[in-house]
């Protein structure tokens, strides 16, 4: 059972980039993917389908790398997630059962890794157009996919675009920019 979220990584770099903190109020299972723009992360069922995949991960900011391989499973009422670093350690572990996710994290990893960050990201990345806009609950912000480019603006600026490779669904590899936060994060997926 390998698998992805490009969250992990959107963790590293939003604690890289000085990506503000979280205010006060904000839910474990909310994150800031823009300025004054919060994703609600939705429920494992929103994905659409079950799925097994097997991800690796290398984001950039500011000429750093960062790189990771994830395993996650997805079904109507759960989400599993393991990432590890390059040197095999397990950098966090998310299980998401009955409605709210279980969430570990390494002790080497900066305070200011919010897990929902890191699921954000994997949601912008993978789930469809109308779930990802649903959990964002701005009526200004658009989410299109259209020619292999996912598109997340606001006013007609990007806030961040997703590039997708060949192939279909969460088979294939993506680019996440995040043009707010300045970073990108570059995903090899496939399924189990």
């Amino acid at each position: 059972m390998k698998a992805v979220p490009a969250l992990l990584l959107a963790l590293f770099l939003t604690a890289c980039a000085g990506v503000p903190k979280p205010p006060p109020g904000l839910g474990d299972n909310q994150a800031i993917v823009a300025p004054k723009t919060v994703l609600t992360i939705p429920p494992p069922s929103a994905a659409g389908r079950s799925v097994e995949l097997a991800q690796s991960i290398v984001a950039k900011f500011y000429g750093r790398s960062y790189a990771l391989d994830m395993q996650i499973a997805i079904g109507a009422d759960r989400l599993d997630l393991v990432a590890m670093d390059g040197f095999g350690r397990r950098a966090m572990t998310v299980a998401w059962k009955d409605g709210a996710p279980s969430i570990e994290k390494a002790e080497w990893l900066p305070p200011v890794f919010r897990p929902a960050d890191i699921l954000a990201s994997f949601v912008i990345a993978y789930w469809p157009d109308d779930v990802v806009a649903t959990a964002i609950k701005d009526p200004a912000v658009q989410v299109v996919t259209k020619d292999g480019v996912r598109r997340i603006s606001r006013a007609g600026k990007d806030l961040i675009t997703v590039t997708y490779g060949p192939g279909e669904g969460w088979n294939r590899s993506a680019v996440l920019k995040n043009e707010a936060f300045g970073y990108e994060i570059a995903i090899q997926s496939a399924e189990n």
